[in-house]
């Protein structure tokens, strides 16, 4: 039995830069005939998606590492859940055409912005007064004013205080959207994809909006010294259990006055010596030969009589944090519970 003809390189290297996905008139373009088309899906070689949007790997996206990325040459991620929110939203631009901008949720994900949640409905806003066309992955929303610019690497999408502000209405019907929501705002100010007067402006892009009014405590939670949303999670739980963190990013010095490292969050104790937290990243601290710089980092941080605890980032978004910061202070007998900043 003959093998199956492979796609066409074309097809391949449009694929790769598209999250996987290729739309029906890219193939037609490519010479891939409605005929040719079902083909390919009958011999697996495209998966369909959605109305008019193929998937050029059978491979689930949920069984889609970083090992399979690398060996087929795809952009790879080193968060593999971030090239899934990629996916989404670039499925839901292909599927509503050539006129269709990301927004909110998708236009962060494009933008680069982190702390958006694994899962979520991506939108789109229609640059025309067209109706939605049926079987279309995403939805299709309608803001007044909505402006586009266009992404590195050619995507559509809303620019980043309008964006911002349709995902934080988005996120007050999510259980966890202030969680979220402050993380995404941290980011964009930790990064500089946006200075003050930009949050200033998606704040007020947000007022008489459907849940602008459960989302405007979360603006005032914000903190720019936050360098991950994992960052954030601790954080904002350590404050929600009465114990927020005296310091963020503490510079810690040697007996000379050398700098020796910097420690995420610290509480100052009764005795003058620290409790110190470190929040790991998997992208940082999962490197082959991480575990031997962190430890010899470590000695250097701690001093007689310091505490150093240190949580992933999945501990952080459980609100682990608190708990165990909760447990040393009331050892170490400070009371009451710490509110400094």
């Amino acid at each position: 039995m003959q093998s199956p003809r492979p796609l066409p390189p074309a097809v391949l290297e449009l694929a790769r830069r598209q999250a996987g996905l290729v739309t029906a008139s890219q193939l037609a373009t490519a010479g891939l005939d409605r005929r040719r088309v079902h083909e390919k899906v009958a011999q697996r070689l495209l998966v369909r998606v959605c109305r008019g949007v193929y998937d050029v790997e059978p491979t689930p996206p949920s069984l889609r590492t970083v090992a399979w990325a690398r060996q087929r040459g795809w952009p790879c991620p080193t968060d593999v859940l971030a090239a899934g929110r990629r996916r989404a939203a670039v499925l839901a631009l292909l599927a509503h055409g050539p006129l269709a901008v990301a927004s909110g949720l998708a236009a962060l994900t494009l933008h680069g912005v982190e702390g958006i949640p694994l899962a979520y409905r991506a939108e789109v806003v229609i640059r025309t007064s067209a109706p939605r066309a049926p079987g279309r992955a995403g939805r299709v929303r309608r803001f007044r004013g909505t402006g586009w610019t266009t992404t590195p690497d050619g995507w559509a999408v809303a620019p980043l205080p309008e964006a911002l502000a349709q995902a934080v209405l988005a996120l007050s019907r999510h259980p966890r959207g202030r969680d979220h929501a402050v993380a995404i705002m941290d980011d964009v100010l930790h990064r500089g994809l946006l200075t003050p007067s930009g949050l200033r402006k998606a704040r007020r892009l947000t007022w008489h909006r459907p849940g602008a009014q459960a989302a405007q405590p979360w603006w005032d939670l914000v903190d720019a010294r936050a360098e991950s949303p994992a960052e954030t999670w601790a954080r904002l739980s350590c404050a929600d259990a009465g114990v927020a963190p005296d310091v963020l990013q503490l510079d810690r010095l040697d007996s000379s006055g050398r700098f020796i490292g910097r420690v995420d969050m610290a509480w100052q104790l009764e005795d003058g010596t620290w409790l110190l937290v470190e929040i790991d990243g998997q992208d940082v601290h999962g490197r082959p030969g991480a575990l031997v710089h962190d430890a010899e980092r470590q000695n250097r941080l701690l001093t007689a009589g310091d505490v150093l605890l240190r949580f992933s980032g999945s501990a952080a978004w459980r609100g682990e944090v608190a708990a165990g910061v909760a447990q040393v202070l009331r050892r170490r007998g400070r009371r009451p519970p710490a509110t400094r900043r």
